[in-house]
């Protein structure tokens, strides 16, 4: 292994020190589980350390750059760091005590499972601590791909962090696919976050872009695309690049769903619109079952929130067959650019 702690407790790299330096600086242990390591050094190999017996997981290169960093960015800001500590059965990357709260940070590069993510944030909140995950090893470009365990992060916390050349970065954005985002990275200066903090963000021109691309993309002729949309559209003499605009809302509560953003709200469009009398909450249940998912109780609630408080600001009603309908693409990009054009000046005006 490339890293380790020498005696005076500072992170060493193997790559910047010869056979003697590293004779001076021993004894060396683990970052992750503390034991005593050896140091090695062959005819192929260079000098790096090694475990006298296994250790229980190992860490990146990446890893161990971005948990510097944080400690590097708790520390500039005032907070005390302690690394490496055990919490019952959890091995906490970072602690620190954060306006009176211990909070737990979590670097995590490799793929991670949302039960086994879901999992881990509980054992730390059942321990009395609040967790704080930092996606490591992002390609940050305009449209970033997510992991699930990501999207959740994104729902639960209302952002997204990461380490980009020792700067905190927050991503605000809404999601447009079951893999990607739209949105910006940002440089923060805390952790502390607003339900609305991606709106503040919102670029309706990108938007826009993104809406002209799926309007003119054809639905895929999936089995499950067409029991819910295709075949519910055409009896109703509508055709799915001439949807009303409100069927492209950008919401974040999405993020909290493994399914399409657009997909989902077409088939609650579709729902409502067959059945008018329904209740908000009842569609959107039925959505969820239809596409087969089973979303945290708080999705609910967030989903129906947000819905219609885009909706008032739009001025549009919970009864979508009161929606305007474009009877062609030209009047449809017409809709589009009048609604989030507008959108977005509402938002600039109350910030």
């Amino acid at each position: 292994m490339r890293f380790a702690i020498d005696r005076e407790g500072d992170i060493v790299d193997s790559f910047t020190l010869n056979r003697m330096q590293a004779e001076q600086r021993a004894p060396f242990r683990c970052p992750t589980c503390q034991e005593i390591l050896i140091v090695k050094q062959g005819v192929k190999k260079r000098l790096h350390f090694a475990h006298i017996h296994t250790c229980g997981r190992a860490e990146s290169v990446m890893h161990h750059q971005d948990k510097w960093a944080i400690c590097q960015w708790l520390q500039e800001n005032g907070y005390p760091v302690e690394q490496e500590v055990t919490i019952k059965n959890r091995r906490a990357d970072i602690i620190t005590n954060m306006d009176g709260q211990h909070t737990v940070f979590e670097i995590q590069a490799s793929p991670l499972r949302p039960e086994e993510y879901a999992e881990r944030t509980n054992d730390y909140r059942r321990a009395g601590l609040d967790v704080i995950w930092i996606a490591s090893g992002l390609d940050l470009r305009s449209n970033q791909s997510f992991q699930p365990w990501m999207r959740l992060e994104l729902f639960q916390r209302h952002r997204l962090l990461t380490v980009k050349n020792g700067r905190l970065l927050r991503f605000n954005g809404f999601p447009i696919s079951i893999k990607y985002g739209i949105g910006n990275w940002e440089i923060s200066s805390s952790v502390n976050t607003s339900p609305y903090e991606a709106y503040y963000r919102f670029d309706a021109f990108e938007w826009i872009e993104m809406i002209r691309r799926k309007r003119m993309s054809p639905i895929y002729p999936s089995p499950l695309n067409r029991r819910l949309i295709l075949n519910r559209l055409y009896p109703l003499g509508l055709l799915p690049g001439l949807l009303p605009t409100a069927c492209y809302l950008p919401l974040s509560s999405l993020w909290g769903i493994r399914v399409h953003p657009i997909d989902f709200q077409t088939v609650h469009y579709l729902n409502r619109y067959e059945a008018p009398r329904d209740s908000v909450e009842w569609s959107i249940q039925k959505t969820c079952r239809q596409f087969g998912v089973t979303p945290t109780s708080d999705f609910f609630q967030s989903f129906h929130v947000q819905w219609k408080q885009l909706l008032n600001a739009s001025r549009l009603s919970c009864d979508v067959r009161s929606w305007p309908h474009p009877k062609h693409y030209e009047e449809a990009r017409h809709h589009d650019t009048r609604l989030f054009q507008g959108l977005q000046r509402l938002i600039l005006q109350s910030t």
